[in-house]
């Protein structure tokens, strides 16, 4: 991890840019990035231990990091892939225990921290900022819950089929999608291991569903895929 300098009016966009400040006024948000620091992190870098003292707050500015857990078997689960304006470790901070997971970059990724303390004492004076941290968390809390229902409750088709179209809605694109992880990094966010996604990616292809080209997954019947998501048997 590098710490680098950045100007005041640089961090101060970068806040404005993630979900829990942009609508914070813009004193408060130039005292929240004054308290700011500016850190680099190489691709596999942690940011974050899972329990470790959840001691400040990121908010990633480019590039990409996972948050994801492991059993006691060495088996990784992907919670979350965070991207440019979104914050990360936000809970743990707001609970002052430790994070329940680690933080790791899958890329040239960089991040604003900011210490907990620091923190508290703008949230303290701006219940706003509570308020749009609570409707982070509730949006987060929703995809868990659907994470945990297709977990145990659907097969690997199911959930590949309905990351494709969420892919694909997110992209405006219906007929191809991107795959922005590997296959080993997409099998461990959607439960799976990397053999039977695999075969799962291959039998949706001899069907006809989809075409895979690399990273590059070609939409061939939106209607198959759809009944997949679903729950239809593969």
């Amino acid at each position: 991890m590098k710490r680098i300098s950045e100007s005041i009016e640089k961090r101060i966009e970068w806040l404005h840019a993630c979900s829990l400040f942009s609508e914070l006024p813009s004193d408060h948000v130039t005292a929240l990035a004054e308290l700011s620091h500016v850190r680099v992190y190489e691709p596999e870098e942690i940011l974050f231990h899972g329990g470790a003292h959840a001691d400040g707050l990121y908010i990633i500015v480019d590039g990409r990091v996972k948050v994801c857990r492991y059993g006691v078997d060495g088996r990784e689960q992907v919670l979350h892939i965070f991207e440019g304006g979104e914050p990360c470790g936000e809970v743990a901070v707001f609970e002052g225990r430790v994070f329940p997971a680690t933080a790791e970059a899958l890329e040239v990724s960089r991040s604003l921290f900011i210490l907990r303390d620091d923190f508290l004492v703008i949230a303290r004076k701006r219940p706003e900022l509570l308020l749009g941290m609570l409707a982070v968390l509730s949006r987060r809390l929703r995809r868990f819950v659907e994470m945990i229902d297709d977990l145990s409750l659907k097969e690997v088709s199911t959930r590949l089929a309905r990351h494709l179209l969420q892919l694909s809605e997110a992209s405006k694109n219906t007929g191809e999608v991107q795959l922005t992880t590997s296959k080993a990094m997409l099998a461990s966010r959607l439960g799976a291991v990397a053999e039977t996604l695999s075969r799962t990616l291959a039998r949706m292809q001899r069907k006809g569903v989809i075409q895979v080209e690399g990273r590059r997954v070609i939409l061939k019947d939106a209607a198959i895929l759809k009944r997949l998501a679903e729950g239809e048997k593969l």
